[in-house]
């Protein structure tokens, strides 16, 4: 599924916590690494020192593999220097070059973590890329960095609909080839009078219970699915509004270290619009993102 990787590099720090992450796809999938740096025109005659710098994380990560577990395993890795606009450039890598994900640190160019705030390199790429995006998040980065795999729980956020199942192949690809567990999870939408006035003929507590007796009976046919599959996988339910909130808070609970889910698709009535929940998770979210377009399907 991921038989090219994208790793966009500015030479800062901050953009090089996505190489590791690069290197565990590598091995487990067989992925060929990309390693891209974009220059402004005016720095077209320093384009050496770019590229000595890409051959230098290459090298790094070679290395890093021989010294690793996966001894035997060769990862192909590419770097490639152009001069231009950075967002416009990696998109256009991406259609030219049969690329399958992008792989990138969620910051903006001048360092600072996605908050209120996107960076508009990464913004840009995540709205119009056709490409699964992984965005990986310094500070998630760093409490990742001292476990024995960088990923080794993955959250899948659903919301009964087709389109938020488009997240569900990329998960079992991960899954199978990093020999981890499947953690699903769906929202029951809470039901409360619109406006906040009741009327007598609805009982708003049944409903709500209705709704997260429907939510449950979903979830334990997709684990059941899963497990006859051969994965392991758990799933959790909870009551609320926000889709978004729920999402982050139960990554929390769960200890998961990426969340895989679609964007760009409107569900049916009732349901989440999953462009607005995947942009609040990118935006406020503490763990690492995959972002499934549902144009890639």
């Amino acid at each position: 599924m991921f038989e090219r990787i994208l790793i966009p590099l500015d030479g800062s720090e901050i953009a090089e916590m996505a190489v590791p992450y690069g290197e565990e796809l590598g091995i487990r999938l067989g992925s060929e690494l990309i390693l891209y740096h974009v220059h402004g025109q005016e720095k077209q005659e320093l384009e050496h020192m770019h590229q000595a710098y890409l051959d230098k994380v290459a090298q790094t990560i070679k290395q890093t593999v021989r010294k690793g577990e996966a001894k035997d395993i060769k990862i192909k890795v590419t770097t490639k220097v152009e001069s231009g606009e950075p967002a416009e450039s990696i998109c256009n890598l991406v259609s030219k070059n049969n690329v399958d994900l992008i792989l990138m640190a969620a910051v903006s160019a001048s360092g600072l973590k996605i908050g209120k705030m996107l960076g508009s390199v990464t913004d840009h790429v995540c709205h119009t890329v056709p490409v699964p995006v992984m965005l990986i998040r310094p500070q998630d980065a760093q409490r990742t960095a001292k476990k024995q795999k960088l990923i080794s729980d993955i959250l899948i956020p659903l919301d009964g609909s087709i389109l938020s199942k488009l997240a569900l192949p990329v998960g079992e690809e991960l899954a199978n080839k990093l020999k981890i567990p499947i953690n699903l999870y769906q929202m029951a939408h809470f039901i409360h009078p619109y406006g906040g006035e009741s009327t007598p003929f609805a009982d708003y507590q049944k409903l709500t219970e209705a709704e997260e007796e429907k939510v449950r009976a979903e979830m334990t046919g997709l684990e059941r699915e899963l497990k006859e599959q051969g994965f392991t996988a758990t799933w959790d339910v909870t009551s609320g509004t926000d889709a978004a909130d729920e999402i982050i808070k139960t990554s929390r609970l769960v200890d998961a270290d990426l969340i895989i889910m679609s964007t760009h698709g409107r569900s049916g009535l009732g349901h989440w619009v999953l462009g607005s929940v995947a942009e609040k998770v990118l935006r406020y979210g503490e763990i690492s993102l995959l972002l499934v377009n549902a144009r890639a399907s």
